[in-house]
C-alpha cells in the first residue's frame, strides 16, 4: 500500500488545526503598541513569526483599525489584530519580516523557557 494518501490526510488536518502561515518562535519582548490617532501602550510579544505575532497588553485595543507594533531598535509595524482573548491578541504584519530580521530579532530576545531556565 502507498502511504502518500495517509500523509496528504494528515497534512490537510494538520492545516485546520493550526492555521499559521509559518512557524512561531518564543520570544519576551517588551514593546509599544499604537492604534493611529492614541498614544503608545506597553505590551509583552510572546511570540514571532515572519508574519506575525502574539502579544499581551494590559490596554484593550479596538481592532477596528491596524496597529504598530515598536519593537527595540526598530522602526514601527503595521500589523492587523486578527484576533483577541481577554488580554492576549494575536497579530499578523501587513508586510512579512526578512528572515534575516527575524533571526536577529529571536536571536537578542529569546524567552526563558528557550534560555532553559
Amino acid at each position: 500500500m502507498d502511504s502518500k494518501p495517509g500523509h496528504r490526510t494528515m497534512d490537510q488536518a494538520q492545516q485546520r488545526f493550526d492555521p499559521r502561515i509559518s512557524l512561531r518562535a518564543d520570544v519576551e519582548i517588551v514593546a509599544a503598541v499604537r492604534e493611529p490617532g492614541l498614544g503608545s501602550v506597553e505590551a509583552m510579544i510572546m511570540d514571532l513569526s515572519v508574519t506575525g505575532f502574539r502579544m499581551r497588553c494590559l490596554t484593550r485595543l479596538t481592532g477596528e483599525k491596524n496597529i504598530f507594533l515598536k519593537l527595540p531598535s526598530f522602526a514601527a509595524l503595521e500589523s492587523k489584530i486578527c484576533w483577541h482573548e481577554q488580554d492576549c491578541y494575536g497579530c499578523e504584519f501587513l508586510q512579512s519580516l526578512h528572515p534575516a530580521v527575524y533571526d536577529h530579532i529571536i536571536a537578542k530576545y529569546p524567552s526563558l523557557q528557550r534560555k532553559g531556565l
